[in-house]
């Protein structure tokens, strides 16, 4: 390894311990409660260090974010490309958004309370473009993704694909954040686990779709 090589890979090293720190912080505190020097103890670096880093605390929001949606896109990727039928990749794709969910719920928020018809776009930074990048790469994946359902008479003609991408998207969004909150008391109600409440409402929502019923 290069010494430009490892010079990056410690770089990478200690913008990952400073986001994970600010992360957690987000989360116990709330993202406008906390401040550099919250971010600066909890993560061991001065102050100075985390400006090397970062340009202020928006931009290691921006990068959590940008984190988040390239792991979704990878995982989303590799549903749609397994060698499962229509139905188990979008079990999949179900699955690849509850994984998002869970463990990058700051990407999550931040992405679905985005006011893009309000976006100023100018003078945005390189993350804040590869942010609106990912979820433009999202959207065709998975539209496509509707489309060759269309194709091989899965899905109804009448489907719009990135319409309808929209509509599923908040939706598998809902489902999940009912199942964070209320998830313990439905279950405890019809006596069913937690994958079987989400494996009937992933069934629900995808049925809007199809030719045939699951």
């Amino acid at each position: 390894m290069g010494r430009e090589n490892k010079k990056d890979v410690v770089a990478a090293l200690h913008r990952e311990q400073i986001m994970k720190a600010a992360e957690k912080l987000f989360s116990e505190k709330g993202y406008v409660q906390t401040t550099i020097d919250d971010i600066s103890k909890a993560s061991e670096y001065s102050r100075r260090t985390i400006y090397a880093y970062y340009e202020n605390k928006d931009d290691i929001l921006h990068h959590i974010i940008e984190k988040g949606l390239q792991t979704l896109k990878v995982d989303i990727e590799n549903a749609v490309n397994c060698d499962d039928d229509f139905v188990g990749k979008y079990k999949a794709i179900c699955m690849a958004m509850s994984k998002y969910q869970r463990e990058y719920p700051h990407s999550v928020y931040n992405v679905n309370s985005a006011n893009s018809a309000n976006f100023d776009f100018s003078g945005i930074s390189d993350t804040v473009k590869n942010i609106l990048l990912l979820g433009t790469e999202i959207n065709t994946v998975l539209a496509s993704f509707i489309e060759t359902g269309k194709k091989n008479g899965i899905v109804r003609k009448d489907i719009v694909p990135m319409l309808t991408v929209y509509v599923l998207w908040s939706s598998i969004t809902s489902l999940l954040t009912l199942t964070d909150t209320q998830g313990q008391f439905i279950c405890n109600q019809f006596s069913i686990s937690e994958n079987e409440f989400l494996d009937y409402g992933f069934k629900q929502l995808i049925n809007s779709i199809l030719e045939v019923r699951i």
